[in-house]
């Protein structure tokens, strides 16, 4: 049996490689029988789905997808199979439950939101926080702890939540194939995109959810003399911006 894949089948393939690369040495995939097709990096932080053009009616193993892509072909052939599949690491059903967990919020990720994301590489994660039923796309660094604020952030509304939440992904780990609109899936632990039949599913560093969730804290909450407050400004221990707020 033979089956060709489209052009958008291998754009996908080639994205996930980009994807995954540099998580694993090896990138490593399956075209399993049907239309539905998944994929997950060796440290299951990453799991993406998606659907062929046509369902393909055997399953193609491959072992190194950067030697697949580098081949050219795009017609599969049951008979020329040349890697086992025992020997693949590819995501399970129990994979997929893991990623697929219950939904806190749902917000919409624009093709802005995106490449705001690849702009900002001076800071480390984005903070997707929910409170006072407001959402905010809040990126910063975490260099002390997850709630230290040093004052150096940059803050973007998002409209409007229905929960109490936040959710911290390292800034550089969202890589995804352009589109005009994702929507942003917010799950127990777990931050997915969404685009038609594409999704991205995301672990995130840390989250919090309800009461869990707790406010910032900085140099600024706890020092209330003025003069002492000037001189950690002076020094760089404290931003204007913090002073001020």
């Amino acid at each position: 049996m033979k089956h060709t894949l489209s052009t958008s089948d291998i754009t996908i393939l080639k994205h996930i490689f980009h994807v995954a690369v540099k998580s694993a040495k090896t990138v490593q995939f399956c075209f399993k029988k049907g239309k539905q097709q998944s994929y997950i990096t060796p440290k299951k932080d990453i799991y993406i789905t998606f659907e062929l053009s046509s369902p393909i009616k055997f399953d193609y193993p491959i072992a190194d997808v950067k030697t697949f892509l580098g081949e050219a072909s795009w017609d599969l052939n049951s008979s020329e199979i040349k890697d086992d599949i025992n020997l693949l690491i590819l995501p399970s059903e129990n994979d997929d439950k893991d990623f697929k967990t219950k939904i806190v919020q749902e917000l919409d990720y624009t093709l802005d939101d995106h490449k705001i994301n690849q702009r900002l590489k001076k800071y480390k994660h984005l903070n997707i926080m929910g409170a006072k039923n407001k959402c905010i796309f809040r990126y910063q660094n975490h260099e002390r702890s997850w709630w230290f604020n040093d004052g150096v952030y940059e803050e973007f509304p998002r409209g409007r939540c229905t929960r109490k939440f936040r959710y911290i992904i390292e800034r550089k780990k969202i890589i995804l194939l352009p589109q005009n609109l994702y929507k942003l899936i917010l799950r127990e632990d777990v931050i997915q995109f969404q685009a038609r039949h594409l999704n991205y599913y995301f672990l995130s560093e840390v989250s919090w959810q309800r009461q869990s969730v707790k406010d910032w804290t900085d140099n600024h909450t706890m020092i209330d003399d003025e003069h002492l407050i000037a001189q950690f400004i002076k020094k760089g221990y404290m931003s204007e911006r913090q002073h001020s707020d």
